[in-house]
């Protein structure tokens, strides 16, 4: 018995054992799920707070939802007047932005004293003290001005005083102070009778009279014109004392301020302040000839000429381009006057703008126009062309090469060949009529001055 008491107490022994160890490990695996389920928890609500702190940004990641504890897990510190608010916040991040206070100085009432704001406008800090502030009381700055560090607001009584100006009584309110601040700030100044007992510097007084000369002063804007200045340009297609307009040149725009002071409404002075150039203007262009002539120059002027249907057109003499623009009708003699000049001594080589030397002829200088056709057909039986002229036959003959361009070289036409008929150019009008590719090109180019050169 003893020994089966024995076996069974042991037996006992094992399965209490046995039944403990199940027992913690079961224990400690709850305590381990409860710890697991707080960190998830925990970290479900977790989130990201953002910071800003005047030109900072801070970044944390928290629990927490009480503002100041997060800002203190950011490592940062709030005075007293600091204040903190929450911007915007969702599940996953809260922003917060950190509104630093500053001091602002008051003066008032012989006194001072000193506030903490976060911002607002000097109504906002004034309403924050005991300072009475009435309509003819003077503060500065404006109510409305926004406030900033270290700035000093000033409160000044309004005092009541009466000036008396040109036989006219008023009553006025100033700041306290001196009278020569009281002057400035009502823009008078004292007459030179009728305050012998009032000095400069003696405080205002509520009552006090004053016999003052009432002050304005303005700023006044008077334009003026700036006429072009006239260049000239020496040009030796020109002959010599002759000149052309290069560019027209327009008149520019000056703007003058002056400074006026008035006394009792009369002006007393006027001073410049300043200048300023509102429209530049457009320096006037003129082209002057320097080619020197001969005496046997063939001057332009009006020429009558008859002729028959059996005169001969083709002659080279030069008088033909003095008489430029005459010609036979068949029936009856057709009287023209050309704006042409020619000089036998300009007659050899010169060169294009492409640095090319070319012989000429003959120059002439004279009045050039433009066309344009669709579908046409030149007198000669060719499609025009940028390259076709129309001329007067019985002045430039068809077939002629010719080479045109401006005398200061800012249009050239460049190489060409007088293949048609010109209205105007058998009319005297012009010398040539220069084919172009659209009405548009016409219109930009008009009527111009132009050397046409006939090569050889």
């Amino acid at each position: 018995m003893n020994t089966s008491q024995k076996h069974g107490y042991a037996y006992c022994r094992e399965n209490n054992s046995g039944l403990s160890t199940f027992k913690k490990i079961t224990m400690v695996f709850a305590a381990g799920l409860l710890l697991a389920g707080s960190v998830l928890t925990a970290a479900s609500d977790s989130k990201i707070a953002v910071i800003t702190d005047g030109s900072n940004t801070y970044k944390v990641t928290t629990a927490e939802t009480d503002t100041s504890n997060i800002i203190e897990e950011a490592g940062l510190e709030l005075s007293f007047y600091d204040e903190a608010y929450i911007t915007e916040e969702s599940n996953e991040r809260i922003d917060i932005n950190i509104k630093r206070a500053y001091p602002v100085k008051v003066e008032a009432d012989g006194g001072a004293r000193f506030l903490y704001v976060t911002g607002g406008t000097v109504a906002d800090v004034l309403a924050k003290t005991d300072i009475d502030v009435s309509v003819n009381d003077f503060v500065s700055p404006a109510f409305e001005s926004e406030t900033s560090a270290d700035m000093v607001i000033e409160v000044k009584r309004g005092v009541k005083i009466y000036t008396e100006c040109c036989g006219e009584r008023e009553l006025v309110y100033v700041p306290e102070g001196t009278v020569s601040d009281a002057l400035k700030d009502i823009s008078c100044e004292l007459t030179e009778t009728g305050n012998d007992n009032i000095e400069l510097k003696a405080p205002v007084t509520n009552g006090m009279e004053l016999k003052v000369n009432k002050i304005f002063e303005r700023v006044v804007y008077v334009q003026e014109k700036l006429e072009p200045t006239v260049i000239e340009e020496a040009c030796k297609y020109l002959p010599k004392g002759e000149t052309q307009i290069k560019q027209e040149g327009s008149q520019g725009v000056i703007e003058i301020s002056y400074n006026e002071r008035y006394i009792n409404g009369i002006r007393t002075e006027k001073t410049e302040n300043g200048k300023q150039v509102i429209r530049k203007p457009v320096d006037r262009i003129l082209l002057v000839g320097t080619k020197e002539q001969k005496e046997d120059k063939i001057e332009s002027k009006p020429v009558i000429i008859e002729e028959n249907s059996d005169s001969d057109t083709s002659s080279e003499d030069n008088s033909v381009f003095a008489q430029f623009g005459s010609t036979d009708t068949g029936s009856e003699t057709v009287t023209a006057v050309a704006d042409v000049s020619t000089d036998e001594s300009s007659f050899g080589k010169t060169e294009d703008t492409s640095g090319n030397d070319f012989s000429y002829s003959k120059l002439i200088i004279g009045t050039c126009t433009a066309y344009y056709e669709i579908d046409g057909i030149t007198a000669t039986g060719t499609a025009p062309k940028v390259g076709t002229v129309a001329v007067n036959p019985n002045v430039i003959p068809y077939g002629s090469r010719l080479y045109i361009c401006s005398a200061d070289g800012s249009f050239v036409y460049g190489y060409c060949i007088a293949e048609d008929t010109g209205g105007a150019c058998m009319a005297g009008d012009i010398v040539v009529d220069l084919y172009m590719n659209s009405e548009e090109e016409c219109n930009a180019f008009g009527r111009q001055d132009l050397l046409i050169y006939i090569l050889d």
